[in-house]
């Protein structure tokens, strides 16, 4: 999840994108997915993630168009910052991205041949969350 308010403004100013990604709200991940549940190759073809909202596909996509494999990925990120088990490393999202407003159900997850990986798969809905940040839209320097 983008805040693209807020991402415009520090793109604006130069500022890093940092809080525009990282409200705490941003990040619903679901389970961890069992190896046995992929293919030896999680490039290949048949792997595919996906995003709905509210019924509607939004995303999807095969693995199989990453830019970089995983390993070679994994590789360069744990030469700037150990890595532990349990650990996720972002690396972008497919084409389809677009707004959610509060109430929409957003539903994702991974297909391996066709068939979803259960505990691959969430299913959250957008709600508005209060706290201390307020958006301001003519930020000062």
């Amino acid at each position: 999840m983008t805040a693209r308010n807020a991402q415009n403004v520090a793109k604006r100013h130069g500022l890093p994108w940092t809080a525009a990604k990282g409200f705490d709200t941003f990040l619903p991940l679901s389970e961890r997915i069992r190896k046995s549940s992929l293919p030896p190759d999680p490039h290949s073809s048949n792997v595919e993630l996906f995003l709905s909202v509210n019924g509607e596909v939004r995303q999807t996509d095969s693995t199989s168009l990453m830019l970089f494999r995983i390993p070679t990925i994994l590789s360069h990120v744990s030469r700037i910052m150990t890595l532990q088990p349990g650990d996720v490393v972002l690396t972008g999202t497919p084409k389809g991205v677009g707004s959610v407003q509060v109430g929409d159900v957003m539903r994702a997850g991974i297909r391996v041949g066709g068939k979803e990986v259960e505990e691959g798969s969430i299913e959250v809905g957008v709600e508005e969350k209060g706290g201390i940040f307020r958006f301001d839209e003519d930020m000062k320097d």
